[in-house]
């Protein structure tokens, strides 16, 4: 059964279920407020702290006031219930639309990123972590307005049961490196969250596949993940190196913050878009992939979807009375904005709450992320104030002067020390500086040197990629008909030289033409050039070797034909059959036969 009323909100239907309560859609029956209102298990207000810890968990989440957040209206306890209303949400969550098989384009997904970078700077301005970056976790209103939610959720209901030095809280498969070892978080850690749901994205699979919950967090703090590019192969390589500078598992290597890569995304799109998105960063949904109010259906199966079912210690922990269902695994998505359609579960009858008073704190308007009171006039401000004051000031315009983009000069100066010798290691460490100026500067004479270096990584990537695959590693990555010959000629090669030497000229021949310059097949031509070279001098000189042995042998049977013309005619008749078809060999092998026609 329904509950009537919790607090002000008249409860019109059920929208989800999970294990830490369930979600309604409410209206305020004084200003017609619609809400997603979420009222708290029962077991959960029996915590002997529990009710301390979520007042200031709500009070946090005061704090936060942004387009792009997922807005709180208050919270309150009716009948000893705890519950809290959040902004209903009337849209589909990302993590539902992947689910639907919705592919997602690269503008789309870089808005995505730049919308989310800015309710993280608002959140981590602010003092507040998110923890819990994940698809379910981002909505799409019906005008195309991506919402972040749940934050604080994470930590609050983690508490619940997780405790202890080194307790893991977070969903596995966005889980930043540090928090999968249970260390300290900090804004860095949602950085990894975002750049993983980035990489999902785009690439259409999840970051990792584990079997377990303790080897994707394993996998999380020390495999590398699989280029984007491989999955991703028309997206811009800025935005690659942005989202794998995203997933770098120290956090010292990974974007600094959200700022730095709001301006690194709105810079890259820039130069592939007339009009940068507005301050809410609306996108187009879909209409087919978008979530209906009207009814309730299940949540689809996510084709996409790490192979993991997370039973411990995941998002949202579950209590030891929970239903089999939901301790099974099923995921609380979006739980604490609703607007999103989730799977009802079968938990038992909830008990009729009659209408009774209730103690209800709203969060008005003017109390969001409002600042703190002013001093009473008349109070004269002491000199260790001004003192702060100064100091803060000062390292503001530090912090100011710090993220200017640099000159051309000084951009140019610093790639060319990172560059010295260039070595493909040091150019690959310059290789964001490089981009920068490239996009930056693309007029500047210096430019045609940098785009060298660029085409000198790219090569470098690609050689081994290819080098991989040539060793039998498999990296699930399709190949154009150029990469599958260059890769026969290297197979062929381990066992002939000649015949691989001979397959990577025919190659070359067959496809480099005045029109393919710089095209499709380019760079794996480069690489079949420059191998062939090495080949031919690595032939010259086993060839050589080779020569010296063989005439060394036609010379000891020349002298054996007196005395021992069997053994004489052995070896003739051996270096016809191992050296026949050698070009170097021609010679030699025509003396054997001539001998042994002597011998007739």
């Amino acid at each position: 059964m329904l509950p009537s009323f919790l607090g002000p909100y008249r409860i019109v239907r059920k929208i989800g279920r999970g294990g830490m309560g369930t979600v309604y859609l409410g209206v305020d029956e004084s200003s017609g407020q619609t809400a997603a209102v979420k009222l708290l298990a029962a077991e959960m207000a029996q915590q002997s702290d529990f009710r301390d810890r979520f007042k200031a968990e709500i009070e946090t989440l005061r704090k936060l006031n942004h387009p792009n957040i997922v807005q709180i209206f208050g919270f309150g306890e009716d009948q000893e219930h705890i519950f809290y209303a959040m902004e209903f949400v009337a849209g589909s969550s990302l993590e539902e639309q992947l689910g639907r098989g919705r592919a997602f384009q690269w503008r789309e997904v870089t808005q995505f990123g730049i919308a989310v970078a800015r309710a993280l700077r608002h959140a981590h301005d602010r003092g507040v972590i998110h923890r819990d970056i994940k698809p379910g976790n981002l909505l799409l209103t019906e005008e195309g307005v991506l919402k972040l939610s749940d934050f604080g959720i994470a930590r609050l209901f983690g508490n619940v049961r997780i405790t202890g030095v080194g307790s893991v809280l977070g969903t596995a498969e966005f889980m930043a490196p540090e928090q999968a070892e249970g260390r300290a978080v900090d804004p860095r850690s949602d950085l990894y969250s975002l750049g993983a749901v980035l990489y999902v994205l785009l690439a259409h699979r999840p970051l990792y596949n584990a079997k377990s919950f303790v080897e994707m967090l394993d996998k999380q703090r020390f495999e590398k993940p699989v280029a984007l590019g491989q999955f991703a192969v028309d997206i811009p390589t800025e935005l690659e190196q942005i989202i794998h500078r995203l997933l770098e598992k120290d956090p010292n290597r990974r974007l600094a913050t959200p700022m730095v890569l709001e301006r690194r995304l709105e810079m890259m799109l820039e130069t592939f878009t007339v009009s940068p998105p507005n301050e809410a960063m609306q996108v187009t949904v879909d209409p087919a992939t978008s979530g209906s109010l009207s009814e309730v259906d299940p949540l689809p199966i996510n084709p996409y979807a790490p192979t993991i079912a997370v039973t411990q210690a995941s998002d949202h922990p579950e209590l030891p009375n929970s239903p089999p269902s939901v301790q099974a695994g099923l995921p609380e998505t979006s739980l604490a904005t609703a607007g999103i359609p989730l799977p009802a579960v079968a938990i038992g009858p909830l008990p009729e709450l009659p209408r009774t008073p209730a103690r209800f704190v709203p969060v008005r308007p003017g109390e969001l992320d409002e600042p703190p009171p002013e001093r009473p006039a008349g109070t004269w401000i002491s000199p260790q104030t001004w003192a702060l004051v100064l100091g803060l000031l000062a390292v503001w315009l530090l912090a100011w002067y710090m993220l200017q983009p640099p000159s051309a000069e000084g951009l140019y100066q610093r790639i060319h020390r990172q560059t010295k010798g260039e070595s493909t290691e040091a150019l690959e460490q310059a290789e964001d500086d490089i981009r920068a100026f490239l996009t930056r500067f693309p007029h500047d004479s210096r430019s045609e040197d940098l785009k060298d270096y660029v085409e000198r990584i790219e090569l470098s990537r690609l050689e081994r990629r290819l080098e991989l695959l040539a060793k039998g590693v498999n990296l699930q990555t399709p190949l154009s008909p150029v990469e599958r010959n260059y890769l026969d000629a290297l197979y062929t090669a381990r066992d002939d030289l000649e015949a691989g030497i001979a397959k990577l000229q025919a190659m070359i021949d067959l496809s480099e033409s005045p029109n393919e310059a710089f095209g499709p097949n380019w760079r794996c031509i480069q690489l079949a050039k420059r191998r062939l070279s090495e080949f031919r001098q690595q032939y010259d000189v086993q060839s050589q070797e080779q020569r010296i042995l063989v005439q060394n042998r036609i010379n000891r049977a020349d002298e054996l034909r007196k005395t021992d013309p069997q053994r004489a005619n052995a070896i003739y008749r051996a270096v016809i059959v191992l050296y026949q078809n050698k070009t170097w060999a021609k010679d030699l092998v025509q003396h054997a036969h001539a001998a042994l026609e002597k011998e007739k």
